[in-house]
């Protein structure tokens, strides 16, 4: 099981004193296993208690995988792919929600998917030459996606992660329903999604993932 450093941050009320007693004040911490207590509280400022979240989140995050290796993130939607994605430098993150929001300024628009596939495909591949991590942020619960991938990675040697998401089925249709109308998938296809990728563990290393993990996004 795959235990990232994800962060919860936090305000505190208590902070107020005599002198500012509309002053809060905000702070960090992480529980991730095994042993880390990291966090820091008392920060006057919430930008200075974010900035400081992000650093640990994205200085734990880069430890987690070989230099220039493919990760390819499965789960169903909702599952907290993006939010695991997000502790790692941007530029590896090549994620279908961004290129089609930067191709239709709205991330949930389906008609610019094909035109998003393709700026994926090359981005992945650019980053493979170069021998550059990526983190590919998409559902990626059909084999033949996955052999897209596989492909890839296998064509410039480059070593091959698969990070699948047990989030449960419940957290995961909560979460779809929390999206904004344009990026909420339809509940019958989180289902569909969510069997896939329960029927994936079982053969992902013969479609070529040596190195498969698991993450259960319900605690982060």
């Amino acid at each position: 099981m795959l235990e990232p450093h994800i962060t919860w941050r936090f305000s505190d009320p208590a902070g107020a004193s005599v002198k500012y007693p509309d002053q809060t004040t905000y702070g960090w911490g992480c529980e991730a296993l095994p042993g880390c207590h990291a966090g820091r509280s008392h920060y006057l400022d919430e930008r200075d208690a974010q900035r400081d979240a992000d650093e640990h989140e994205r200085q734990e995050a880069v430890k987690l995988f070989a230099p220039g290796s493919l990760v390819a993130l499965i789960g169903p939607g909702g599952s907290g792919k993006s939010r695991f994605s997000a502790a790692f430098p941007a530029s590896w993150v090549v994620s279908l929600d961004e290129l089609r929001g930067r191709l239709a300024d709205d991330a949930g628009e389906q008609s610019v998917t094909p035109q998003a596939v393709q700026l994926q495909d090359v981005l992945v591949a650019t980053r493979m030459e170069r021998g550059l991590t990526v983190i590919a942020d998409s559902t990626n619960v059909e084999a033949s996606v996955r052999a897209g991938l596989v492909a890839k990675a296998r064509a410039f040697d480059r070593p091959l992660v698969a990070v699948v998401f047990l989030t449960g089925l419940g957290h995961c249709l909560s979460r779809n329903d929390r999206r904004p109308a344009s990026r909420r998938v339809p509940g019958d296809i989180v289902r569909w999604q969510y069997e896939q990728t329960r029927a994936a563990l079982g053969l992902l290393p013969g479609e070529g993932f040596h190195d498969v993990r698991t993450v259960d996004a319900d605690r982060t």
